[in-house]
């Protein structure tokens, strides 16, 4: 397993904060590329007295051309491929072939890179979320009855979502076998940002061939704004390796939103310490997903990413905060966390017979205080080495 949080280098401006998940596919080369120039886009020139509108149109904007940028930055390789696939078919000689098959096959390494993505941008107070591919964006806030609700802010472009499959089938492909095979080629998202093979070179993979046009796209979701008002207690952007991992643990797809929501609230209650708590998560959905593994004797997926950002806004007091009385109201929450999806519109309905209770008494906050870039995964490997010297670590691990 990899983890890699993709979230400290992003910049943050005068009103204006953004963050961000980038979930790798294929190698980290194309991740980086996409996740700095994305923070360009957006960010400079700085937004200022921009409408809603506007910014939602930054938004949009800045996916095109990071998209633009990525098909650049490789155009070089594109061009050697077309020329060598040439050559391919007029040499005869089999040496000269080999070394022919072994450069194409380096540079559709390169070529397949990419990353699905899912930003948060905070400006004027007012939270805008975009999105390619399975990273969600999850906005924890209280209803009326001071219950903290779980929404969903993005959409999941996979095999799973039926406006997806609908788009796929108007372009001539089968979807139901793409639903059944759960792949597009070489990923399962059916959008994402790079991974030029199953855009401009599709036609290359038999599944997704006879398509009318490029089946995987770039185009963002857009939400927001929401106007970050008192209710808004915190946001959640965590890449599809940490959820996907909860729902093979748990066996329950609806309930992971809740679920991931439930054991942040948890934590907070035990420590304020963004970094810990992001950590402790983490590390707890590990533990649990390697022990069904043993259990069912199953072999994890390698190379899974995993990353958890939290952003508070008005739940417990912030990073580095100084004690004080509070600016508004103390949160109050039943410890069963309510979980509501703005993409199947339905709402988990649960109870508790415990007691409300005060998770933030005489503790100030501040909502422009930046997060520091996390995780810091030193224990683990630390773990890691220590059970390999032992002879004890299981041999799915590498």
């Amino acid at each position: 397993m990899i983890a890699r949080p993709w979230t400290d280098d992003l910049p943050k401006c005068r009103n204006t904060c953004l963050y961000g998940v980038f979930e790798p596919h294929n190698g980290l080369e194309a991740a980086r590329l996409i996740m700095q120039r994305m923070a360009a886009e957006i960010l400079f020139p700085p937004p200022s007295a921009n409408t809603d509108e506007e910014i939602r149109d930054r938004l949009r904007n800045a996916f095109v051309s990071v998209e633009k940028a990525y098909i650049e930055n490789y155009d070089g390789m594109i061009a050697e491929r077309t020329s060598l696939q040439y050559q391919l078919q007029t040499s005869s000689e089999t040496q000269n072939r080999q070394i022919i098959l072994s450069r194409l096959k380096e540079i559709d390494q390169h070529l397949s890179g990419g990353a699905t993505v899912v930003v948060a941008l905070v400006h004027e107070n007012k939270l805008f979320v975009a999105n390619v591919g399975e990273s969600r964006a999850l906005l924890c806030r209280t209803d009326d009855n001071s219950v903290l609700r779980v929404v969903q802010l993005t959409v999941d472009h996979s095999l799973n979502n039926e406006d997806e499959l609908l788009r796929l089938s108007q372009l001539g492909l089968d979807v139901n076998k793409l639903r059944n095979a759960q792949y597009l080629g070489n990923q399962t998202g059916t959008r994402c940002l790079g991974n030029y093979l199953v855009k401009g070179l599709y036609k290359a993979f038999p599944s997704i061939s006879p398509a009318s046009s490029e089946p995987v796209v770039a185009s963002p979701e857009i939400h927001g704004p929401i106007v970050l008002d008192d209710s808004c207690r915190f946001l959640i952007l965590v890449s599809a390796g940490v959820y996907k991992r909860i729902q093979e643990s748990r066996g329950s797809s609806e309930q992971t939103n809740k679920q991931l929501a439930q054991m942040i609230v948890e934590h907070f209650r035990k420590q304020t310490d963004f970094k810990a708590v992001s950590e402790t998560v983490l590390h707890e959905i590990e533990e649990e997903f390697i022990s069904h593994c043993v259990k069912n004797n199953l072999t994890p997926k390698s190379n899974t990413h995993v990353t958890l950002l939290i952003r508070n806004f008005n739940f417990i007091a912030a990073a580095g905060a100084e004690p004080g009385p509070p600016r508004s109201a103390s949160v109050r929450f039943n410890p069963v966390v309510q979980s509501k999806s703005s993409t199947l519109l339905d709402e988990m309905e649960s109870s508790s017979p415990e007691s409300p209770v005060d998770t933030c008494p005489g503790r100030q906050y501040d909502k422009h205080v930046r997060i520091k870039g996390y995780v810091d995964f030193a224990c683990y490997y630390e773990n890691v080495e220590r059970a390999r010297r032992g002879g004890t670590l299981p041999d799915f691990i590498q």
